[in-house]
């Protein structure tokens, strides 16, 4: 049993991690898109469309925001219950009695 709760600590620490880059990397690549020039001046003096482009992308950069802050609070969800890991393999290795599981068979 010991080796199968390994098992999922070693899964979960790796989500941890996997999420933690991908998270980043989203809202890099959102900062980036968001400060990067457009290509798009005033074509034939119509500048609504150049402001209409910044912003939709302003108004995504808000959105990517809202999200990569909904993904550290899951990365420190994913820390508590790795924390729990300790408290888990503590509780399971005190007081364990292996006469009382053989009178349960």
């Amino acid at each position: 049993m010991a080796h199968d709760v390994e098992i999922d600590r070693g899964a979960l620490e790796q989500a941890k991690l996997t999420l933690g880059h991908a998270v980043a990397n989203y809202g890099a690549y959102a900062e980036d898109s968001w400060r990067r020039d457009t290509g798009i001046a005033n074509p034939c003096g119509r500048t609504h469309l150049r402001v209409a482009l910044e912003n939709a992308l302003g108004a995504l950069l808000m959105d990517v925001r809202a999200d990569t802050d909904d993904g550290v609070v899951l990365s420190d969800d994913l820390q508590i219950v790795l924390d729990a890991f300790v408290e888990l393999d503590a509780s399971l290795g005190k007081g364990w009695n292996h006469d009382y599981v053989a009178d349960l068979s």
